[in-house]
């Protein structure tokens, strides 16, 4: 199975999609799925934007296609960022939001399938907030919906393990070369550190940060790597799965695809230095 990974998109939906059909053309593979780490721009009613996403480009494409009900080209599987319409997510029925777009809660898996191929994907999207992570996840109301709580990270630690797993945050110790907080400055998102060594994922993918890390923690040699966002509207990752049960445990390489910066994973490449 192939999967692409994207971040941050805030409402540049008809672009992220043309992007990926576009790597997918520039590689000669097609994607099962694109996995999202949060901000994909979840505004069903443009009048209910935050006010980031007012001071930047709006809504975006995504009040049309809801509007329309379209169908995302590819099956994408998606958690919330800290800038997307929580309440309205949180109160869908169905995972399935739009046809092919299907929206993984905090704290819960889901699993992607291709022939017989079954990948687990665990999520914990929003960012951190001191005030609320110690809250019940069910105390939270409005636009404090952006912050994860502790007990979501509890439950998801208390399944089983997870192939894949997505958050939007940047787990704790993750160090920064350049940031708005400074040079050097490591992540301070506390809980997502117990998160990847508690479900041991084969992969981690996460977003929101502006700036590209320096360095990644490998908690029990588990890869963590940040979909950072600059002002195109994605990054993408490609990961190839050589085994129903597993991901190929080799490192990232460096593909490059236009404006898009782009990795694989494949245990049948060397690893990029």
């Amino acid at each position: 199975m192939i999967v692409c990974a994207a971040d941050d998109t805030h409402g540049a939906i008809d672009r992220l999609y043309q992007e990926v059909l576009a790597f997918e053309e520039s590689h000669g593979v097609r994607f099962a799925w694109l996995l999202h780490v949060g901000d994909f721009g979840i505004w069903p009613d443009p009048t209910r934007i935050d006010g980031a996403t007012k001071r930047h480009d709006g809504a975006g494409d995504f009040p049309a296609w809801w509007s329309e009900r379209r169908a995302a080209p590819r099956r994408t599987l998606l958690i919330k960022g800290n800038h997307e319409d929580f309440v309205w997510l949180d109160d869908q029925p169905e995972a399935e939001v739009l046809p092919g777009l299907f929206y993984l809660r905090n704290g819960q898996r889901f699993d992607i399938t291709e022939g017989d191929e079954t990948l687990t994907v665990g999520g914990l999207g929003g960012c951190f907030g001191p005030s609320d992570y110690g809250r019940s996840s069910r105390d939270l109301h409005a636009y404090r919906k952006r912050h994860y709580t502790r007990d979501e990270i509890d439950a998801l630690i208390a399944g089983d393990r997870v192939d894949v797993l997505l958050v939007h945050d940047a787990p704790t110790g993750v160090v920064f070369e350049r940031h708005r907080r400074g040079a050097g400055w490591a992540s301070e998102s506390e809980g997502l550190d117990d998160l990847v060594r508690g479900v041991r994922p084969q992969v981690c993918l996460f977003g929101l940060s502006t700036t590209t890390p320096g360095s990644m923690p490998r908690s029990r040699s588990r890869p963590c790597s940040g979909r950072d966002r600059p002002r195109a509207p994605m990054r993408t990752l490609a990961t190839r799965n050589q085994s129903p049960d597993s991901l190929s445990s080799g490192d990232l390489r460096r593909l490059g695809s236009g404006s898009i910066p782009a990795a694989a994973c494949s245990s049948q490449e060397t690893p990029v230095s």
